[in-house]
């Protein structure tokens, strides 16, 4: 068998790491009896997936592995889907939850890079294991359809999707995810959307009265641990993010907020808005990270639902063997999400290096899941219930353990034969039933994740 790879990657994640895993996935490869065209060199930007592209021309391939070998933006995949007809798979790997940095986030590669995939019309194999498994080759390239049907939703008294939300910068390139279509959030939906120059956030947050900006530093380090140890300046920026996207709220009348959180904020203001946003989905005005607006709509319905705050999350691993999944964010969970026998504190952006975050596992209780998703450029409402487990922090920043209501494994496969998106909303508490009525509402079919198998 004939194959091509790409070994993708990073360089804010931890690349010697990747490197190492890049390398253990080809031997693992070649040790399954691929003939293996390429090398496990960490493609790292466009240019060097394009001359990889220029060197494969001509060849008749049997299929295409890439090597997630950390998260990246999903552009580079497209362009290997749209080069390559070959059946086409990608190679996710695990990683210890053991409370320390998110060094690969390799998992949450592979579905934001399924996900533009299937935007496209390609369909794809996966693995989720480690590089020194030897993988089933033919059944890792089969074409069988293997994702999940949707069902029209239940109707039932509506909560509204109607909200107006900030959208503060755009998107990144290659994260097809948090694209939406304007027109059709306001007429299908009753969505406002509000554009917001990131320049008018930072120059707003510049303006802001030094002497509040003093006050909200004191009650954070109340509310905290750590915040002393912090870089003050950085610390203040934050803080002035804060009360820039608050009173924005409060001006234009606005129910949350999309936000260009990188690499902007932290290459040309200096900090994080981790904790900002964080703090504005404990106020309910939810905040979400990479532009989401579909991410901000549903975590709008789920905390209206529930009356209680929501955030958006990734699900970043999945152990089967634990029957479990982690929900993470660098540290966008408000205060309210976090388990009572865990003192909350203040830290800094694991890639970034810059503060304000909040860092602690999440407490224990049923939670709902929903996302608004346009899979392979289809709308519908993905929605599931699970627990959060009272387990140590498994990654730096705010993430919490969960097992769905379907189970680890069912779960993953609907995430990823789905092509889903990469952020879902969490609430606690079960709202589903409102969930369903709200897509039976606009006439949005419902992808059942409590019924997946």
């Amino acid at each position: 068998m004939k194959l091509a790879v790409f070994c993708l990657a990073r360089p804010t994640f931890d690349v010697e790491l990747a490197a190492e895993t890049a390398r253990s996935a080809v031997d693992s490869l070649a040790r399954g009896g691929a003939e293996v065209l390429g090398d496990a060199m960490l493609l790292l930007e466009a240019a060097m997936v394009e001359e990889r592209l220029a060197d494969l021309a001509g060849q008749d391939l049997d299929g295409v592995i890439i090597v997630q070998a950390t998260f990246c933006d999903a552009a580079m995949t497209a362009a290997i889907g749209k080069a390559i007809t070959a059946p086409l798979a990608i190679w996710a790997f695990p990683e210890p939850r053991d409370g320390g940095r998110l060094r690969l986030n390799s998992f949450c590669g592979l579905s934001l890079a399924a996900h533009a995939l299937g935007k496209i019309g390609r369909r794809c194999g996966w693995l989720h294991g480690p590089a020194e498994e030897t993988p089933d080759l033919a059944a890792l390239l089969g074409t069988e359809d293997r994702s999940p049907a949707s069902r029209p939703a239940k109707p039932g008294t509506a909560a509204s999707l109607a909200c107006r939300v900030g959208l503060v910068g755009e998107h990144p390139a290659g994260f097809d995810t948090c694209a939406f279509d304007e027109a059709a959030l306001k007429t299908r939906f009753g969505v406002d959307v509000e554009r917001i120059d990131l320049t008018a956030l930072f120059d707003a947050a510049k303006a802001a009265d030094d002497g509040r900006i003093g006050r909200l530093q004191a009650e954070a380090a109340e509310r905290l641990e750590g915040v002393d140890a912090l870089d003050s300046e950085q610390v203040a920026r934050s803080l002035r993010c804060y009360t820039a996207l608050r009173d924005m709220a409060e001006s234009k009348s606005l129910d949350g907020f999309a936000v260009r959180c990188w690499p902007e904020t932290f290459t040309e203001y200096g900090c994080a808005v981790c904790g900002a946003m964080a703090t504005l989905n404990g106020e309910r005005i939810p905040a979400s990270c990479e532009a989401d607006m579909l991410g901000t709509v549903g975590s709008h319905l789920l905390q209206d639902l529930a009356d209680s705050p929501a955030m958006l999350t990734d699900i970043v691993d999945f152990d089967t063997a634990d029957d479990t999944a982690v929900l993470w964010h660098c540290g966008l969970a408000p205060l309210d999400f976090c388990d009572p026998a865990f003192a909350p504190r203040a830290t800094i952006h694991t890639n970034r290096r810059m503060p304000l975050l909040h860092e602690f596992p999440l407490k224990p209780g049923r939670v709902t899941v929903a996302r608004i998703s346009q899979s392979r450029s289809e709308l519908k409402m993905v929605v599931g219930r699970g627990e959060i487990l009272q387990r140590p922090m498994s990654f730096t920043g705010t993430s919490g353990v969960i097992r769905f209501d379907c189970g680890a494994g069912a779960a993953r496969r609907a995430l990823i034969d789905g092509q889903l998106e990469h952020h879902v909303s969490v609430v606690y508490g079960d709202v589903k039933d409102g969930v369903e009525a709200a897509a039976a509402a606009v006439d949005l079919p419902v992808l059942d994740l409590d019924a997946a198998r």
